[in-house]
This record gives structure tokens, sequence and C-alpha cells, in this order.
């Protein structure tokens, strides 16, 4: 079975990304912007991944870190069981999409994007829109093997 995993981004404030296997589900990380003095350093987190509607995924908050990450695990629980591996790979194409969209853009394909079929570096037209397509020619058109 796949384990939760969990790692520390670079925010200015503590924040971890929580991932299953390959796809984010969720975030736990601490707030300081909240205007009541009363609330500030709450951890906020929340247990769910796109594309799934905000109705099927959890948030919250806790006091602490410690408490607000047995939330998630509370939370985890009941969410995992209603999940579909659809709903994952949905996810995963999700990801890789957006990864090819910025690769296109910084090999200079921004304004090409959403005005139909563009000529790959292979001399193949393509359209950018239909993921499969895509990443056939993502590696001659960035230089970069899909995903990286």
């Amino acid at each position: 079975m796949t384990e939760l995993t969990r790692h520390r981004t670079d925010a200015p404030l503590e924040t971890w990304i929580i991932r299953y296997g390959d796809v984010d589900v969720g975030t736990i990380a601490q707030q300081d912007w909240d205007p009541n003095p009363e609330r500030s350093g709450v951890w906020k987190w929340s247990c769910g991944f796109y594309p799934l509607h905000r109705d099927q995924c959890f948030r919250g908050e806790a006091p602490d870190f410690e408490t607000a990450r047995a939330t998630f695990d509370a939370a985890w629980k009941v969410f995992l069981p209603k999940r579909t591996e659809a709903e994952f790979e949905a996810s995963r194409r999700q990801k890789q999409w957006t990864a090819n969209k910025y690769a296109l853009w910084d090999a200079g394909y921004r304004n090409r994007l959403g005005r139909g079929p563009i000529q790959c570096a292979c001399g193949a037209m393509f359209n950018p829109g239909v993921h499969e397509e895509t990443m056939a020619h993502i590696e001659h058109i960035t230089g970069r093997p899909p995903g990286t």
C-alpha cells in the first residue's frame, strides 16, 4: 500500500506538502496573516487534490503542527477509501499538462497556445491542447524529457 510522505517547502512560513505516491494530496501550513491576534500562528491543513470538487475535500485549522497533522491523518482515513484510481490518474495528467504548458512557454510558444496546431521541431504539426499529442513532441521542442 502506498504511504503518505511529506516534505517541507521553501515558503517563508513552515509549509508541508503531503503526497500519496506521486500525487500531492494535501498541505499543512503555518499562518501568520490573520488580522485577529488571537489567531496568529494558527496552522491550516487541507486534504484533497485537483480535479476534485472542493466539496469532496477536507480542510481545517489547528493551534499547532502536531494537532494539524493528527487531524489531517483522521481526514485522510475518511477521504482515501472514497477515491478511485481514475481520480488519481486525472490529477497526474493535470500536473503533466501544466508542466508541459510551462515548458512550451519557456520554449517560446506562449503566444501560440490555444490558437490551434503548432509545428514541432521534428516538423510534425500537433495540437498542444491534446495531452497525448503534446507528450509525443514535448521533448523535441524543449530538449527535455516529459515531466522534467
